[in-house]
């Protein structure tokens, strides 16, 4: 995938001239179609209009740069939304005092799901607070998947 390499740095510095984070950039194919798939992100949220403004400003870059060598593709922006997978530092630490549930691979005190509110994360370790009001500390690399718990009163 040298081509996504390349267009790595210029989609992330166009996003940050903007205001906004590359959350995630995959380029695969879907039958006889390829997609470039741009999501990205921002502290306060993303809106439509984020998406509509990234998709023009990006059309442009990538066609500058000849992205995918004149062969079609779809460009699809988009924001990781309300469910987003949860995978890094950053991610996690954004949403600090909120719950979430984790998957790992290596089971604590027992169990391979841990639910707890995010005291922090970082030296790629994540703090949560769990339901005996104990700490609970897990590597990053330890972590299959997270995701924040949505709760509706």
């Amino acid at each position: 995938m040298e081509t996504v390499e390349r267009i790595t740095p210029l989609v992330t510095s166009k996003l940050e001239e903007l205001g906004l984070e590359l959350y995630e950039l995959r380029f695969f194919h879907a039958g006889k179609r390829s997609i470039l798939r741009v999501t990205i992100d921002s502290p306060e949220g993303v809106k439509i209009r984020d998406c509509e403004q990234v998709s023009r400003e990006l059309s442009e870059l990538l066609d500058a740069n000849n992205f995918s060598a004149n062969r079609p593709y779809n460009l699809e922006v988009s924001s990781p939304g309300i469910d987003r997978p949860l995978k890094t530092e950053r991610d996690f630490n954004r949403i600090k005092g909120r719950d979430v549930v984790v998957h790992v691979s290596q089971p604590i005190e027992g169990k391979k799901s841990i639910r707890g509110k995010v005291i922090g994360c970082e030296g790629n370790k994540l703090v949560l607070e769990n339901e005996h009001n104990t700490m609970v500390e897990i590597p990053l690399c330890d972590i299959l998947s997270g995701r924040e718990e949505i709760r509706f009163k």
